[in-house]
């Protein structure tokens, strides 16, 4: 299992995510760390990847495991303005099989 850090920048005027499509598997946790006091939200088109739609930013930068696999558009939307977003993906594999070595 491998833990993943998505780094967003929100600023002014836009919104910056690091990496701006995810690839991780099913075993995996994920996180999403502001890179300065902005606060976001992260909303999903349904509640499918992490059991809920919306994660408000106190859930989104707690680790999450996915509950899904597939491909996941997803919504960064600035707190401070909502009309401010951003639309990165996910994308969910199967985690890898064989032995611990």
């Amino acid at each position: 299992m491998a833990t993943h850090k998505i780094s967003v920048t929100v600023g002014d005027a836009s919104i910056q995510v690091d990496p701006n499509t995810l690839r991780m598997t099913s075993a995996d946790e994920v996180h999403w760390a502001g890179t300065n006091p902005k606060k976001f939200s992260i909303v999903f088109e349904n509640e499918g990847v992490f059991g809920r739609r919306e994660l408000d930013h106190a859930t989104a930068t707690t680790r999450q495991r996915a509950r899904a696999k597939g491909r996941f558009k997803y919504t960064v939307v600035s707190s401070d303005k909502p009309s401010l977003k951003l639309d990165p993906e996910i994308i969910v594999g199967d985690p890898p099989t064989g032995p611990n070595p």
